[in-house]
């Protein structure tokens, strides 16, 4: 991102510069002179740490509507400084409305992958909804397919990962939650799902297991003892302490 980073740099000290010969040439002081004024003091309230302040400026130029530059990068400023400072649900929202306001930005891979991020530092344990989580996946999963290059495929890699994770974390809860209950249909409805979606999914030995108990229990002893052979290769001591116990209680 480092190409777009130092365009989008250019970029600010160009409009900058227009504005401020703009202001300096003119004898009676324009809007844009404001519109400049508040944008320079954001920054300086930025440097001083007063994030709120910052903010607070650059709303004030978002809302002239002086420059479609300058409004633009004002947005953009809001935003970075909401994600900064952990005001997540701020700063996702700034972000939309960011993109839809300008969808031709060259901003715009990196504006989606701060989206993602901030989408991702949302997510909650596997045992709760998980609407944030798929938000983060499908950004990322966008900006993958529309921006390949724009950014570190590793690192973009590994957060759809983790997000498949914590789904396949979330759907293995409630296939469990449903073989304690007794809902065997529901329970191998849910955990065949996991194997299907997320095949990388790092507890896959526990969504067998569960699997495999279901099945048993629901009068589908063949497949069963398929999964609970394919258990016995293991290295997970958890399972395979469990499985043994299932099978011992019921003589498979």
């Amino acid at each position: 991102m480092t190409d777009t980073t130092n365009t989008f740099r250019y970029i600010i000290l160009m409009v900058l510069s227009a504005l401020t010969l703009s202001a300096c040439s003119s004898t009676a002081p324009p809007a844009e002179k404001n519109a400049l004024y508040y944008f320079q003091k954001g920054e300086q309230e930025l440097e001083a740490g007063h994030h709120k302040e910052a903010i607070e400026n650059w709303q004030k130029v978002r809302d002239s509507f002086t420059s479609p530059e300058l409004t633009a990068l004002a947005e953009l400023k809001i935003a970075d400084t909401q994600f900064a400072n952990e005001l997540y649900i701020e700063a996702i929202a700034s972000y939309e409305d960011f993109l839809k306001q300008h969808p031709a930005s060259i901003r715009k891979s990196d504006v989606l992958f701060r989206l993602g991020q901030a989408h991702f530092q949302q997510i909650l344990s596997a045992d709760r909804d998980q609407t944030a989580t798929r938000n983060a996946l499908n950004t990322f999963e966008q900006l993958k397919k529309n921006y390949p290059g724009k950014v570190n495929p590793q690192e973009l890699d590994n957060y759809i990962q983790q997000c498949h994770n914590r789904l396949a974390e979330n759907a293995t809860y409630i296939g469990h939650f449903y073989l304690k209950t007794k809902r065997y249909p529901a329970a191998i409805a849910r955990l065949k799902q996991v194997r299907t979606d997320y095949p990388q999914f790092n507890d896959m030995d526990h969504v067998i297991m569960y699997l495999a108990q279901a099945y048993y229990l629901n009068g589908n002893n063949e497949k069963a003892k398929v999964l609970f052979n394919k258990l016995e290769q293991t290295s997970d001591t958890d399972v395979r302490k469990k499985t043994a116990k299932f099978r011992k209680k019921y003589s498979i």
